[in-house]
Protein backbone atom coordinates (compact mmCIF):
# COMPACT_ATOMS: atom_id res chain seq x y z
CA UNK A 1 0.00 0.00 0.00
CA UNK A 2 2.86 2.38 0.76
CA UNK A 3 4.24 1.64 -2.72
CA UNK A 4 0.84 2.51 -4.21
CA UNK A 5 0.78 5.83 -2.35
CA UNK A 6 4.31 6.61 -3.49
CA UNK A 7 3.37 5.94 -7.10
CA UNK A 8 0.27 8.15 -6.84
CA UNK A 9 2.28 10.96 -5.30
CA UNK A 10 4.84 10.72 -8.10
CA UNK A 11 2.04 10.72 -10.66
CA UNK A 12 0.62 13.89 -9.12
CA UNK A 13 4.03 15.56 -9.30
CA UNK A 14 4.35 14.66 -12.98
CA UNK A 15 0.84 15.90 -13.79
CA UNK A 16 1.42 19.50 -12.71
CA UNK A 17 4.22 20.36 -15.19
CA UNK A 18 1.92 19.51 -18.09
CA UNK A 19 -0.81 21.96 -17.11
CA UNK A 20 0.66 24.72 -19.29
CA UNK A 21 0.79 22.43 -22.32
CA UNK A 22 -2.84 21.36 -22.18
CA UNK A 23 -4.32 24.80 -21.40
CA UNK A 24 -5.63 23.68 -18.01
CA UNK A 25 -8.76 25.28 -16.60
CA UNK A 26 -8.14 26.30 -12.98
CA UNK A 27 -10.68 27.30 -10.34
CA UNK A 28 -10.08 27.95 -6.63
CA UNK A 29 -12.23 28.65 -3.62
CA UNK A 30 -12.90 28.15 0.09
CA UNK A 31 -14.04 24.81 1.51
CA UNK A 32 -15.48 23.90 4.92
CA UNK A 33 -16.92 20.72 6.36
CA UNK A 34 -16.79 17.98 8.96
CA UNK A 35 -15.99 14.28 9.29
CA UNK A 36 -16.59 11.32 11.58
CA UNK A 37 -13.03 10.70 12.78
CA UNK A 38 -11.23 8.11 14.81
CA UNK A 39 -7.94 7.07 16.41
CA UNK A 40 -7.41 3.35 16.95
CA UNK A 41 -4.79 0.72 17.74
CA UNK A 42 -4.30 -3.05 17.52
CA UNK A 43 -5.83 -3.58 20.96
CA UNK A 44 -9.26 -2.37 19.75
CA UNK A 45 -8.94 0.85 21.75
CA UNK A 46 -10.91 3.44 19.79
CA UNK A 47 -11.26 7.19 20.17
CA UNK A 48 -14.10 8.57 18.03
CA UNK A 49 -15.58 12.00 17.43
CA UNK A 50 -16.09 14.80 14.95
CA UNK A 51 -13.43 16.78 13.10
CA UNK A 52 -14.17 20.10 11.43
CA UNK A 53 -12.08 21.59 8.65
CA UNK A 54 -11.70 24.82 6.71
CA UNK A 55 -9.35 25.93 3.99
CA UNK A 56 -8.98 26.28 0.25
CA UNK A 57 -9.39 23.92 -2.71
CA UNK A 58 -8.24 24.15 -6.31
CA UNK A 59 -9.67 22.30 -9.30
CA UNK A 60 -7.25 21.89 -12.21
CA UNK A 61 -9.03 20.48 -15.27
CA UNK A 62 -6.39 18.90 -17.51
CA UNK A 63 -8.59 17.38 -20.20
CA UNK A 64 -12.02 16.01 -20.98
CA UNK A 65 -12.03 13.62 -18.03
CA UNK A 66 -8.80 14.27 -16.07
CA UNK A 67 -8.35 16.74 -13.23
CA UNK A 68 -6.40 17.28 -10.02
CA UNK A 69 -8.27 18.71 -7.00
CA UNK A 70 -5.80 19.50 -4.19
CA UNK A 71 -6.82 21.12 -0.91
CA UNK A 72 -5.02 22.81 1.96
CA UNK A 73 -7.15 22.42 5.09
CA UNK A 74 -6.94 23.32 8.77
CA UNK A 75 -8.49 20.49 10.82
CA UNK A 76 -9.39 20.22 14.47
CA UNK A 77 -11.62 18.05 16.63
CA UNK A 78 -12.10 16.18 19.89
CA UNK A 79 -12.22 12.37 20.09
CA UNK A 80 -13.71 10.49 23.05
CA UNK A 81 -12.54 7.07 24.22
CA UNK A 82 -15.27 4.64 23.16
CA UNK A 83 -18.29 5.51 25.37
CA UNK A 84 -16.25 7.24 28.08
CA UNK A 85 -16.57 11.03 27.75
CA UNK A 86 -14.06 11.58 30.59
CA UNK A 87 -11.15 10.49 28.35
CA UNK A 88 -10.58 12.63 25.25
CA UNK A 89 -7.90 13.37 22.67
CA UNK A 90 -7.86 16.45 20.45
CA UNK A 91 -5.66 17.24 17.45
CA UNK A 92 -5.01 20.37 15.41
CA UNK A 93 -3.66 19.51 11.97
CA UNK A 94 -2.87 20.76 8.51
CA UNK A 95 -4.12 18.42 5.77
CA UNK A 96 -2.94 18.33 2.15
CA UNK A 97 -4.92 15.83 0.02
CA UNK A 98 -4.04 15.64 -3.69
CA UNK A 99 -6.61 13.41 -5.44
CA UNK A 100 -6.37 12.71 -9.17
CA UNK A 101 -9.91 12.92 -10.52
CA UNK A 102 -12.17 11.56 -13.17
CA UNK A 103 -13.91 14.86 -13.88
CA UNK A 104 -16.79 15.29 -16.32
CA UNK A 105 -17.92 18.82 -17.20
CA UNK A 106 -21.45 18.93 -18.61
CA UNK A 107 -22.81 21.35 -21.21
CA UNK A 108 -24.61 23.34 -18.49
CA UNK A 109 -21.32 23.92 -16.62
CA UNK A 110 -21.88 21.32 -13.91
CA UNK A 111 -18.94 19.11 -12.96
CA UNK A 112 -19.08 15.54 -11.64
CA UNK A 113 -15.80 14.41 -10.05
CA UNK A 114 -14.48 11.33 -8.24
CA UNK A 115 -10.92 10.29 -7.52
CA UNK A 116 -8.18 9.07 -5.23
CA UNK A 117 -4.76 10.26 -4.16
CA UNK A 118 -2.33 10.71 -1.29
CA UNK A 119 -3.09 12.76 1.81
CA UNK A 120 -0.38 14.30 3.99
CA UNK A 121 -1.29 15.60 7.45
CA UNK A 122 0.94 17.49 9.86
CA UNK A 123 0.04 17.87 13.53
CA UNK A 124 0.36 21.39 14.90
CA UNK A 125 -0.69 20.39 18.41
CA UNK A 126 -2.87 18.17 20.54
CA UNK A 127 -4.19 17.55 24.04
CA UNK A 128 -5.16 14.59 26.20
CA UNK A 129 -7.87 14.97 28.85
CA UNK A 130 -8.32 12.30 31.50
CA UNK A 131 -10.75 12.68 34.41
CA UNK A 132 -10.52 16.45 34.41
CA UNK A 133 -6.74 16.57 33.93
CA UNK A 134 -5.29 17.98 30.70
CA UNK A 135 -1.85 17.61 29.12
CA UNK A 136 -0.29 18.57 25.81
CA UNK A 137 0.63 15.85 23.33
CA UNK A 138 4.31 15.88 22.43
CA UNK A 139 5.27 15.19 18.82
CA UNK A 140 8.61 13.79 17.74
CA UNK A 141 10.59 10.56 17.52
CA UNK A 142 10.85 9.60 21.20
CA UNK A 143 8.82 6.71 22.73
CA UNK A 144 6.64 9.11 24.74
CA UNK A 145 5.79 11.16 21.66
CA UNK A 146 3.63 10.77 18.55
CA UNK A 147 4.86 11.17 15.01
CA UNK A 148 3.73 14.57 13.65
CA UNK A 149 3.42 13.50 9.99
CA UNK A 150 0.61 11.18 8.93
CA UNK A 151 0.52 9.91 5.33
CA UNK A 152 -2.58 8.19 4.05
CA UNK A 153 -5.12 7.62 1.30
CA UNK A 154 -7.77 10.16 0.28
CA UNK A 155 -10.95 9.24 -1.62
CA UNK A 156 -13.23 12.05 -2.78
CA UNK A 157 -16.30 12.50 -4.94
CA UNK A 158 -18.84 15.22 -5.51
CA UNK A 159 -20.58 17.64 -7.82
CA UNK A 160 -19.84 21.25 -8.64
CA UNK A 161 -22.74 23.33 -9.93
CA UNK A 162 -22.40 25.87 -12.73
CA UNK A 163 -22.57 28.74 -10.20
CA UNK A 164 -19.47 27.39 -8.38
CA UNK A 165 -21.20 25.70 -5.43
CA UNK A 166 -19.42 22.39 -4.75
CA UNK A 167 -20.69 19.53 -2.57
CA UNK A 168 -18.46 16.56 -1.83
CA UNK A 169 -17.93 13.55 0.39
CA UNK A 170 -14.60 11.96 1.28
CA UNK A 171 -12.72 9.25 3.18
CA UNK A 172 -9.25 9.52 4.74
CA UNK A 173 -7.31 6.50 5.93
CA UNK A 174 -3.98 7.05 7.66
CA UNK A 175 -1.28 4.47 6.97
CA UNK A 176 1.38 5.94 9.26
CA UNK A 177 1.88 4.30 12.64
CA UNK A 178 1.88 7.38 14.86
CA UNK A 179 3.32 5.50 17.84
CA UNK A 180 7.07 5.44 18.47
CA UNK A 181 6.73 2.49 20.86
CA UNK A 182 7.80 -0.86 19.41
CA UNK A 183 4.89 -3.29 19.04
CA UNK A 184 2.17 -0.63 19.30
CA UNK A 185 0.33 0.64 16.24
CA UNK A 186 -1.78 3.79 16.36
CA UNK A 187 -3.53 5.09 13.24
CA UNK A 188 -6.12 7.69 12.28
CA UNK A 189 -9.19 7.61 10.05
CA UNK A 190 -11.87 9.94 8.73
CA UNK A 191 -14.53 7.29 8.15
CA UNK A 192 -16.73 9.65 6.18
CA UNK A 193 -16.70 13.39 5.70
CA UNK A 194 -18.67 16.09 3.93
CA UNK A 195 -17.56 19.42 2.49
CA UNK A 196 -19.16 22.44 0.90
CA UNK A 197 -17.20 24.93 -1.16
CA UNK A 198 -17.54 27.78 -3.60
CA UNK A 199 -15.21 27.80 -6.59
CA UNK A 200 -14.17 30.83 -8.63
CA UNK A 201 -12.54 30.97 -12.04
CA UNK A 202 -12.02 28.15 -14.51
CA UNK A 203 -14.25 27.62 -17.48
CA UNK A 204 -16.18 25.05 -19.47
CA UNK A 205 -13.91 24.66 -22.52
CA UNK A 206 -13.91 20.90 -21.95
Amino acid sequence: MKKLLKNMALAALFVFPFTNNVDAQVSVGPEVGFSAAGLYNDESDVYAGINVHAGATAHIQLGNFLAVRPSLLFKTGSLSYQDDNTSKISFTRISLPVPIMYSKIFDNGGNLFVGVGPNIMYSLGGKVKEQGQSADIDFGKEPGQLKPIDIGLHLKGGFQFSNGLALSTFFNGGFTNLSNVSGIKTKTMDAIGFSIGWMFGGGSDY
